[in-house]
């Protein structure tokens, strides 16, 4: 006889159980099977996959509900309806197995968390910070950066189709294509010594280029980069990324030396230590004269001027100045990457090296220049530029570049986009700090401009990273149409970078969803000590959690977000290899 509906309902209520005390301390002890999946890194809603479709059977404890495929999960009894024919259950696989490196069934769960977190949200449309999907519903975008006055800025794709209509493509020719007015507009910008552009078409590139550039013109062999710093993953340039060649577990290149990063909230000298800048300056100095006493030559220190990859940490000015003044004294060049701080982000500053008082000898700018257009450049001086004799012919600005940048700025400006950074930003901070005060999970705001991140914790006294917290937060912000990503070495940092169009209104509707989510997280999340969370919510899809720049996925990016997936899970993916780029 067929169940109905509201028969099945009653079913599950009735297997539904209060555990008690001794219940609860098996459940928080690692010899507890659920406890064991939890710690072997599997995911509820993969547990839900491989136990098949049975009823819920639904666990309270301290008054938090949590649902799970059968009871064979929850109080380890043996049951094989849950697998095919002949399987493990969890009990006697938890028994079986003690190198869960090698455990099939880890992989299994594993592979199928792999799947999940490549689902992507079906985004049709979008128009300046604002997203929308194939049933038209509207998404706030609080992380493209990339789209920087905006997702199809008329005024940018007016300029862009002009230019598509009239710009020849011919190769192999020397075509003069009438004056550039891009060039002239953007070094009103820089410092006066900056007075040569070099196009590419990606950050990446534009990486390369200056790593090129300061390894001819030096002489030298070695780069200083600061811990966990993102660069690009195209050629040499993954080497400079130790986010990139950490989650791939490969090994450091030797002509690589990384900085650790002043990070006074999370890092070896923390507020408080009056004397934490001058100890990690100190540090550095010892990594960069171990590079001349080991008979090696120094060619370039590349950072951003503000770590917004790293996770949004701000360096104090006078650990960036002292920082450059080492570098050239040790003969190298300073490179600053201005991808994701750049082009008024700030609010103070039209570049964020300007806000931090230093001037580098070659700038990086990536795609926000042309409003996500494959535009990018490397600025530099003559001096350094003519290291390249004929090759800089190949490095010109084309008439689609000079439309697109042109555009974007012209932007910028009529639309006074940097004074409401500023604006818009203060009061961005100001409601974060109220959320910090109100939540627990909230450990540390930081940033400026319409640029910030904040850290989520276990708590603040502990100050442990809640990844799976952090990560259930962008999946139900999602759920609330508000896009947000996670960054930082421990992916617990939630990042808040939109376009440069972004309004009050808009941080208004922002606070409110994140202060809702926040308010309904449950208070059951803290982990074991030791552990990975036992009662930690489901994270469903992941699709707004990017491996790549704050959730911008460039094209050369695509594949690195694949490869660190695959090794972030241990499983392995023959299409891509970074050792194969060497």
């Amino acid at each position: 006889m067929p169940v109905t509906g509201n028969e099945n309902m009653s079913r599950k209520r009735s297997r539904k159980r209060k555990v008690g005390d001794d219940d609860t301390e098996n459940l928080h002890s690692q010899q507890h099977p659920l406890a064991a999946a939890s710690i072997r890194g599997l995911d509820y809603n993969v547990v839900r996959m491989l136990q098949g479709n049975n009823d819920d059977f639904a666990v309270e404890v301290g008054g938090m509900m949590d649902s799970f495929s059968s009871p064979a999960a929850v109080v380890g009894q043996s049951s094989t309806s849950s697998f095919s024919s002949g399987a493990p259950t969890f009990r006697a696989h938890q028994e079986e197995c003690t190198d869960v490196t090698n455990d099939p069934l880890v992989k299994m769960f594993q592979s199928f968390r792999l799947n999940q977190e490549q689902r992507p949200l079906k985004i049709v449309r979008s128009s300046y910070q604002y997203l929308y999907d194939t049933t038209n519903s509207e998404y706030l975008d609080c992380v493209n950066s990339v789209s920087h006055v905006g997702h199809c800025h008329p005024a940018v794709m007016k300029a862009a189709a002009a230019s598509m209509e009239r710009d020849p493509s011919i190769t192999g020719l020397d075509i003069d294509h009438g004056e550039m007015r891009y060039p002239d507009k953007l070094r009103q910008t820089l410092p006066h010594y900056l007075d040569t552009f070099l196009f590419c078409n990606s950050g990446s590139e534009a990486v390369d280029l200056a790593l090129q550039l300061s390894t001819l013109h030096t002489g030298g062999t070695d780069a200083v980069v600061t811990d966990n710093a993102f660069h690009g993953s195209i050629g040499s340039v993954h080497h400079l990324s130790p986010k990139v060649f950490k989650a791939n577990n490969m090994t450091k290149a030797d002509w690589v030396h990384i900085l650790a990063m002043p990070d006074l909230y999370r890092g070896q000298y923390q507020h408080g230590d009056p004397e934490a800048v001058h100890k990690y300056l100190s540090d550095a100095r010892q990594v960069i004269e171990n590079i001349t006493q080991s008979g090696r030559k120094l060619a370039c220190f590349i950072a951003e001027p503000m770590l917004v990859v790293p996770g949004m940490v701000i360096p104090s000015a006078a650990w960036l100045q002292e920082i450059y003044k080492m570098v050239r004294e040790a003969g190298g060049l300073c490179i600053a990457d201005e991808v994701q701080a750049g082009l008024g982000r700030v609010g103070s500053h039209f570049w964020s090296f300007q806000a931090q008082g230093v001037g580098p000898d070659i700038l990086i700018i990536g795609k926000n220049i042309g409003n996500g257009y494959p535009m990018a450049l490397v600025a530099t001086s003559r001096e350094i530029a003519a290291i390249l004799g004929d090759r800089i012919k190949e490095y010109g600005c084309s008439r689609m570049m000079d439309a697109v940048g042109c555009a974007v700025l012209e932007v910028l400006q009529e639309e006074h986009l940097m004074t409401a950074a500023m604006s818009v930003g203060k009061y961005l901070r100001e409601q974060l700090t109220i959320l910090q005060h109100k939540h627990d999970y909230i450990g540390d705001v930081r940033g400026l401009g319409l640029m910030f991140g904040f850290e989520v914790v276990w708590s603040k006294e502990s100050k442990r990273p809640a990844r799976e917290a952090a990560e259930h937060i962008v999946h139900k912000m999602k759920e609330e149409n508000v896009i947000l990503a996670c960054e930082g070495y421990n992916r617990n940092i939630l990042m808040v970078m939109p376009p440069m169009c972004f309004t009050r209104d808009n941080v208004v509707h922002l606070v409110q969803q994140l202060d809702k989510v926040l308010s309904e997280l449950p208070r059951h999340c803290y982990p074991i000590e030791g552990s990975a969370p036992v009662f930690c919510p489901p994270v469903v899809h992941q699709s707004t959690v990017s491996e790549g720049r704050l959730g911008i996925l460039q094209p050369q990016e695509e594949e690195e977000e694949e490869d660190q997936l695959a090794s972030r899970e241990n499983v392995e993916d023959p299409k891509h290899n970074y050792q194969d780029l060497d």
